[in-house]
């Protein structure tokens, strides 16, 4: 049988959380480990229940961060654009 332990799961996802940079494809890897774990579950029986939801929920915890990570970094850019662009026209008057 397959056997993980938590302590190589937590490894692996925080390897690949540094070898992945780009946050837009760190959600793209979480979703592909969901999928995963949630193929070694139904098809060949691995893990069991209360593992296997609490690696989903573990997964699903890392897209939410890195996506509320994506939308503050959209938003402060947002924001020194428009600190910029205020700057020019006032400079231009």
């Amino acid at each position: 049988m397959f056997e993980m332990t938590n302590e190589n799961v937590a490894r692996l996802l925080r390897g690949l959380t540094i070898a992945v940079g780009n946050r837009k494809n760190r959600i793209l890897i979480y979703q592909f480990l969901a999928a995963e774990i949630r193929a070694l579950h139904y098809s060949y029986g691995v893990g069991d229940g209360e593992s296997y939801k609490r690696a989903l929920t573990f997964l699903e915890e890392c897209e939410r961060l890195t996506l509320r990570s994506l939308v503050r970094k959209s938003a402060e850019r947002h924001v020194e654009v428009t600190v910029d662009h205020a700057k020019r026209v006032s400079s231009v008057l």
